[in-house]
């Protein structure tokens, strides 16, 4: 096992890892399943690894960088993350944050809703952000 948390530790000091992702990597490497699971749960009890702290950080990053709930859950899934639960004013604020920072053009109203629904954003929140874009709220 102690060969397993020493490379586990060594990933960890460079990123985060969703405890599925580390898992993986470490059955890459050719660690046994009980290694494994004594590493992540040395691991969990060190609050070296969680979940559900990573994945805030994910949305809030995403609603940082103006990315769709729909984005964001692509890039999860990949990493093995399947329930990720985005409010209506986190999508809300992540579509005017992507209008007010990186939207340049003309403001055309079908313009601006083509803009945002190709990035992924329901139509809802397409409607609510586009008219407080448009009628600078």
């Amino acid at each position: 096992m102690e060969k397993a948390k020493t490379y586990a530790l060594k990933l960890l000091a460079k990123r985060d890892y969703f405890e599925k992702e580390l898992r993986e990597k470490l059955r890459k490497k050719g660690f046994s399943e009980e290694d494994i699971e004594q590493t992540i749960v040395y691991l969990k009890n060190e609050k070296l690894i969680d979940d559900r702290k990573l994945l805030e950080r994910y949305k809030e990053l995403s609603i940082q960088k103006g990315k769709s709930p729909a984005s964001l859950k692509a890039k999860l899934y990949r990493k093995g993350i399947t329930e990720v639960d985005f409010s209506y004013e986190e999508e809300l604020e992540s579509a005017l944050y992507l209008l007010e920072n990186k939207y340049r053009k003309e403001k055309n109203y079908r313009d601006v809703v083509k803009f945002l629904k190709n990035r992924g954003f329901s139509y809802s929140v397409i409607q609510e952000a586009v008219n407080k874009f448009l009628n600078g709220e």
